[in-house]
């Protein structure tokens, strides 16, 4: 039987290439952007804390109740009429839903972590961060914790300069806890420099899924065009 010749595909476009831009290759070459520009970002983060740490301006510090001062949030000591939940120092009270831990000093900072212990649950435990020159803290610096194997609360701020701290211990009010201390970058295994946090596990996960998507919309308009 006679075969006669196929006609070419609309606007010219070649099977090979067809096959590189198909949904599931767009998708891996965006997963495997994102991997590579994930690789930069932690070794750029790590250029600049090994520049700061040789230079002095990050370092280690453990911050006490002295270094420290505090609204709504009010020593056992300060509260005769009222006992503490057990015979240790370093008790506190939330006086109302919004109490505050306050650290004033500059500093380049990657990683906080408040060593305290509740009898209530606390709601949410975030901290607030001024950069230098600022005044007032914003909803736009504002770091949520997660809570470590050993019960301390971590915040990530990815390596700033900061010129103070501010910490909401609970959003609830009434709450005792236990404060043990405040320490601004601890040591901690170089592991967790490389695990995301949640806001970038969620750009990781569904933003080349989405990038994938754009691209191949945006090739679909360009063939109709043709």
């Amino acid at each position: 039987m006679k075969r006669f010749p196929q006609k070419s595909r609309r606007g010219g476009a070649k099977p090979g290439w067809d096959r590189l831009f198909a949904p599931r290759a767009l998708l891996g070459y965006f997963y495997a952007l994102a991997a590579a520009l994930w690789v930069l970002w932690v070794l750029a983060g790590g250029v600049r804390t090994l520049t700061h740490k040789m230079d002095g301006t990050m370092r280690t510090v453990t911050l006490g109740a002295q270094d420290l001062t505090f609204e709504s949030f009010v020593s056992y000591r300060d509260r005769p009429d009222t006992p503490a939940p057990d015979g240790r120092e370093g008790w506190y009270l939330s006086t109302d839903n919004d109490p505050h831990i306050l650290w004033q000093g500059e500093a380049y900072v990657r990683t906080v972590r408040l060593d305290i212990e509740y009898r209530l649950p606390p709601g949410s435990v975030t901290l607030y961060y001024l950069l230098p020159g600022q005044t007032d803290y914003r909803e736009s610096q504002k770091v949520f914790a997660w809570q470590g194997a050993d019960g301390a609360y971590w915040f990530d701020l990815g390596g700033r300069t900061v010129s103070g701290l501010r910490i909401d211990p609970d959003s609830m009010g009434g709450v005792p806890a236990r404060l043990a201390g405040v320490q601004l970058n601890p040591q901690r295994p170089w592991v967790y420099d490389w695990l995301p946090g949640g806001g970038q596990w969620l750009l990781l996960l569904f933003g080349p899924p989405l990038a994938a998507a754009a691209a191949a919309l945006l090739r679909q308009i360009l063939r109709n065009d043709d």
